[in-house]
Parts: C-alpha cells; sequence; structure tokens
C-alpha cells in the first residue's frame, strides 16, 4: 500500500507510516482543535516536494483562508506559483460540486486536496440517500483522479454517511486539564492498515503542527 507523506510532525507514524494514497481522510474536532490549520499543512507539505494541491472552501474567502496561516511558512508563494490553489465553492451548488472541483484539480494536476467544512454541503441536501450520493459522487471523482484529500468536519456536526465514506478518521479534541486546555489526537480508523490508537497531545508551533 502506496502512503502519503503529511508532512505534519509525528502524525504519520499514528497513521502507521502516512495516509494511504488516494484515500478520503476525515479529520473531525470540536471548533478550535486546529483541523483548517491541519488541513492547510497537508498542502503546504506537499507543495515544498513538488505535489500541487487545492483547498476547497465551502465557508470562507480566499483572502480569510490566507489569514489563517500564520505560521512561518512560504504559503502566499506557493498560492502565487499556482502549486497551492483556493478555490471558493458555494455549498448551494451542491449538485455541480464534484464536477466544480474535477476541473480545479485537472488544471494544476493536483494530488492533494482538502475540502473545508465537508458538512456545509449537508444543510443543502434534503435527504440522507442524496447526501450520501452526492459524496460517493466525490469519493469517485476524487480517487478517479488519484487524489489523496482531507475532509474537514466540525464533530457535532459530521454524520454517519461522512464517516461511512471516509477510508481514514482522525479526531481532533480539546479538553480541560488542571484550568488549561488541552489539544489531543487519535486515528479512529484507517481502511485496510494497522495504526496506532490511543490519544496523543499535540501543539501548534511557528512550523505547524506537532504530535507530542
Amino acid at each position: 500500500m502506496k502512503r502519503v507523506n503529511s508532512g505534519i510532525q509525528n502524525l504519520d507514524r499514528l497513521l502507521g507510516g502516512g495516509i494511504p494514497q488516494r484515500h478520503i481522510a476525515l479529520i473531525e474536532g470540536v471548533p478550535g482543535a486546529g483541523k483548517s490549520n491541519l488541513g492547510l499543512e497537508f498542502l503546504y507539505r506537499g507543495a515544498q516536494k513538488g505535489e500541487n494541491g487545492v483547498y476547497v472552501s465551502f465557508q470562507d474567502t480566499a483572502e480569510e483562508v490566507m489569514r489563517a496561516t500564520t505560521f512561518d511558512w512560504e504559503f502566499e508563494k506557493h498560492v502565487e506559483q499556482g502549486s497551492i490553489r483556493i478555490f471558493e465553492m458555494d455549498p448551494y451548488r451542491h449538485d455541480e460540486a464534484a464536477s466544480a472541483i474535477r476541473g480545479e484539480l485537472q488544471e494544476i494536476d493536483a494530488k492533494r486536496a482538502v475540502i473545508d467544512p465537508i458538512t456545509a454541503m449537508d444543510l443543502y441536501i434534503d435527504s440522507r440517500k442524496d447526501m450520501r450520493k452526492n459524496l460517493i459522487d466525490m469519493e469517485t471523482m476524487l480517487k478517479d483522479l488519484g487524489v489523496t484529500t482531507l475532509l474537514v468536519a466540525e464533530a457535532t456536526e459530521a454524520t454517519e454517511v461522512e464517516e461511512e465514506v471516509a477510508d481514514t478518521i482522525i479526531s481532533m479534541e480539546m479538553e480541560r486539564e488542571e484550568d488549561q486546555m488541552q489539544r489531543k489526537i487519535s486515528v479512529r480508523k484507517v481502511r485496510g492498515s494497522g495504526f496506532e490508537e490511543s490519544l496523543h497531545p499535540y501543539e501548534f508551533t511557528s512550523k505547524g503542527l506537532k504530535v507530542l
């Protein structure tokens, strides 16, 4: 099984060596856990290695996404060079999402993608059946293109449909310990592969996310 190195310090160890190539990985967690930052770093580390990536935003503008990258990265340079593309997608157009995202990915021959938040589409889809069909259509498109994808979701908003479609699930939690908020990360699922199941603390440094 070929794996994609996330580039995030110590995360690949929890995943059993990296995210399996072409997997759809669901990143779920509470607000403030750093889910979007993990996704941005996944694209940035890929771009450093020559792997183009697309950030699909169902919620924020490109300017808002760029303001979120406060680390010591040359993220803007990769956006200007075209190795990272930020694509604003209207969740109301959920029926066009797969074809629109395909076009963005093919235009730069992207091998990595982040869709944030995937649950934004759920607000505009009436039935579980239609939601599942929409996600499966997107999953099929992404895998056909050989793209390894992160789907970002609030833990309280992610449904069984997203979890069923995902090949890999990573949870990011925050809990209070001795009057301080502690962040912890765990891998809940990696289809077809072993992985480390225990909770690990993590932090954000000037260089990005670091699993401890």
